[in-house]
């Protein structure tokens, strides 16, 4: 192993033989002679690890030296390299058995020979040696490695890898599919799908690699041995009753392919009357009408062939036809085994039924025939719904309809008593029924039957405290209490000239505890235009204490109303009790229209002192809202009945009452009052006091007001007097918004919203006050 040693590798010489140990030295000392002969370099490299047997750095470095220089080159005529370099591997290994990359490195260069054995073999003891966490990358080339040798190889190492990847078993599926080894792919697929905990790595799903199964036993089965498809295909299609389409389609093609027409014929139709849905039928019934197609295709070019039609033509003729026409029928099954309790899919299909009835090219016969179907269809529905399942409508809709398709009136009568006696989803589908019913009757003009009709639901033997809402209770014994039900009750009677009738049901209504407002209302009203004032009001009271406030005022409102119109002023005693009893318990948010219309009624049948006192009432009786609006209407009144200069008391005592606001704002329509009398003092007073309660800088109207009624009425000194106390309100609301944010910023923060109590205002040596003498 000598090499010539230049002047310039002395000093790298002599530092290696310093340090043999040291590992830079001899890198540097490699990095030096990297363009040197290739000998040259490989003697350096054995020295430096026949003193560093275990670097990893070093052993990488040079087998990467010498696979680099056999790369490209044919391992026979270089099989002396080939062979040293396997050795140095086999050396490397020794120490360092554990370093994936070496072993990889060393399943590379094995892979350009021609040994599979021993490729093989050095794949192996890589397995062997590595930790798990590592073998994923060694499968990944020795996969690659059997793939391209192919054979029984290929399937024995992915046998082994499977073994311990079982959710990569795509992988072999894959492989077989793309050598079109069939057989082999087709047995893959089945150990896949009889293995009931694998998962894939893919995430295809179970139904995804069935109908990759169904597909290659369809298009390959000349290929296939030894395999019972049909029986392959009816599992999967057991398993995915849900999904079955493709297997459908796929096992139909298959029969097709093998030339027993019948048979495939027999599995399409057994597919359009089993499949579950929608998705599936279509996908089955284009398949079947292509196959359809396909034969009669056939027939035609056989006949071509024979110069004549035949009569197997016509009967594939017919047979496409007969199929083309079922396809909605056929459809409305998949629907109605899809969503059994749907309504609006029994009645698509009853209505295909009654379109087949209408077609004008059916003979009579039929037409019958497809009558009788609709209502079959109508009482499979009924029997077949689960009124508390079903979706897409409710079940009084199917009864109705069921009804509208018979015949004759005593057929409809038969189903609609069968309906009104069928179990509901709830009260308002009984209802319905019973309304359709009544109406049917009374559309044939029999009063009595529908009057019979509704006694019935109206009518019940037990306790009335059911409570309409109960849901525990059957709808029968709940209809009675049916607003709607009894709304077309009172309507037959009344339409009927029954006057003793209607009244009962009304008060049986009103009982119940069922009666609205409205119904009050149309009871008064029909009491009133059969002239029984007296039994109308009655209606109203008991309504009113029936219903509650705010529904209460409501009805006040129209009862006081009826009753001034009916007596006016005859009866002024007893109306205004009618009012005290109304206001009597009225919340105040609701007494305002009551008040007001008091006060109407003594301004036009009654004296003005009685409505004034009245209005004064509404003052202290209405909502704080309201106040300061009833305050101006009491004004207003208080000048159209005794004159503007009365108005000053009633002015006074609300500027007293009312808050800061409507103070101000009553005390700035008093000003303008007493301008309007000429009293220019006690209108400037007035706007001063009200100018206290307004800042400046947020509130100017009053402000703005005064300062136009100083241009026009006031001196040069009332103006200075008006601009000095603005100047003092605007300074007092800045002190007061100041020392309310010093105490905030004192105050613990406890909540997001503090509540911050302000400084009460400090007196105001210029403030402006109103002499009540004055005033």
């Amino acid at each position: 192993m000598d090499i010539d040693i230049s002047e310039s590798d002395l000093a790298f010489e002599e530092e290696v033989l310093r340090n043999p140990f040291k590992l830079k030295g001899w890198l540097r000392y490699l990095d030096h002679k990297r363009d040197a002969p290739v000998r040259t370099v490989s003697v350096i490299y054995e020295r430096a690890l026949r003193s560093l047997p275990g670097s990893y750095k070093l052993w990488h470095m040079y087998l990467g030296h010498r696979t680099g220089q056999l790369r490209g080159k044919n391992p026979l005529q270089f099989s002396d390299e080939v062979r040293k370099t396997e050795l140095c591997f086999e050396r490397a290994l020794l120490l360092l058995h554990k370093m994936p990359e070496l072993w990889l490195k060393y399943i590379r260069f094995m892979r350009v020979q021609a040994d599979v054995t021993r490729t093989r073999r050095v794949c192996d003891r890589a397995l062997r040696a590595l930790p798990v966490t590592q073998h994923a990358r060694v499968w990944r080339m020795y996969l690659r490695f059997a793939e391209h040798v192919g054979g029984h190889t290929a399937h024995h190492v992915y046998a082994r890898y499977l073994r311990a990847w079982p959710e990569e078993s795509e992988q072999l599926v894959d492989y077989c599919e793309s050598h079109e080894e069939w057989n082999a792919m087709t047995l893959a697929l089945v150990k896949v799908l009889d293995n009931t905990g694998f998962r894939s790595s893919r995430g295809t799903t179970e139904y995804g690699l069935w109908v990759r199964l169904a597909h290659v036993l369809r298009v390959h089965a000349r290929d296939l041995q030894g395999w019972d498809v049909e029986r392959v295909m009816r599992d999967g299609i057991g398993r995915f009753a849900d999904q079955a389409g493709a297997l459908w389609a796929a096992l139909g093609e298959w029969h097709a392919g093998q030339g027993d027409v019948e048979r495939a014929r027999d599995v399409y139709e057994e597919a359009v009357t089993s499949v579950r849905t929608v998705r599936d039928f279509a996908l089955v019934f284009d398949a079947y009408a292509e196959f359809e197609q396909a034969t009669v295709a056939a027939e035609l070019e056989h006949d071509v062939e024979r110069g004549r039609t035949g009569v197997r033509t016509a009967l594939r003729l017919v047979q496409l036809e007969r199929l083309l026409e079922r396809r909605a029928f056929l459809a409305s099954d998949v629907e109605l085994r899809e969503i059994p309790h749907s309504v609006r899919a029994w009645l698509r299909r009853a209505g295909l039924w009654r379109a087949r009835a209408d077609d004008s090219a059916l003979t009579d016969k039929q037409r019958a025939k497809a009558l009788d179907m609709e209502r079959e269809t109508f009482a499979q529905a009924v029997a077949a719904i689960d009124p508390r399942r079903a979706t897409e409508g409710h079940v009084d809709e199917l009864w109705l309809a069921y009804a509208r398709s018979c015949g004759d009136d005593s057929a409809r009568r038969t189903v609609l008593d069968a309906a009104v006696a069928a179990p509901m989803a709830s009260v308002a589908e009984l209802a319905h029924v019973y309304v359709a019913y009544a109406e049917h009757e009374l559309a044939r003009g029999s009063v009595e039957g529908a009057l019979r009709v509704l006694t019935q639901a109206t009518a019940h033997a037990g306790s009335t405290r059911v409570d309409y809402r109960d849901e525990s209770v059957a709808p029968a014994q709940r209809v009675f209490k049916s607003q709607r039900v009894w709304a077309l009750l009172v309507d037959v009677y009344e339409a009927d000239g029954r006057d003793s009738s209607v009244r009962s049901a009304y008060e049986r209504m009103i009982e119940l505890r069922i009666a609205t407002p409205q119904t009050v209302v149309n009871y008064a009203r029909y009491l009133e235009e059969r002239a029984c004032f007296e039994d109308s009001f009655r209606a109203y009271e008991r309504g009113i204490a029936e219903f509650g406030y705010p529904v209460a005022i409501e009805l006040w409102n129209i009862y006081l109303k009826r009753f001034v119109d009916r007596f006016g002023g005859s009866k002024l005693e007893r109306t205004r009790d009618l009012f005290e009893q109304a206001l009597d318990g009225c919340p105040s948010e609701y007494a305002k229209p009551v008040f007001v219309a008091y006060g109407q009624l003594e301004e036009t049948y009654g004296l003005a002192r009685r409505a004034l006192r009245v209005y004064e009432r509404a003052t202290r009786g209405v909502a704080n809202a309201d106040r300061l609006e009833m305050y101006r209407f009491y004004i207003a009144k208080t000048a159209e009945l005794v004159g503007v200069a009365h108005t000053r008391a009633v002015y006074e005592r609300g500027i007293s009452e009312l808050g800061d606001m409507g103070a101000m704002q009553l005390s700035a329509e008093y000003a303008q009052t007493e301008l309007q009398l000429g009293e220019v003092d006690r209108a400037r007073a007035l706007l001063a006091y009200a100018a206290q309660f307004a800042d400046p800088r947020t509130d100017p109207r009053v402000w703005q007001q005064w300062h136009d009624f100083e241009v026009q009425h006031g001196s040069e000194d009332s103006f200075k007097e008006m601009l000095r106390v603005k100047r003092s309100v605007q300074a007092r609301a800045t002190d007061a918004r100041h020392l309310a944010e010093v105490e905030l910023s004192k105050q613990p923060v406890k909540s997001k919203k503090p509540v911050v109590d302000l400084p009460t205002a400090t007196a105001n040596p210029d403030e402006v006050a109103i002499d009540d003498d004055d005033l």
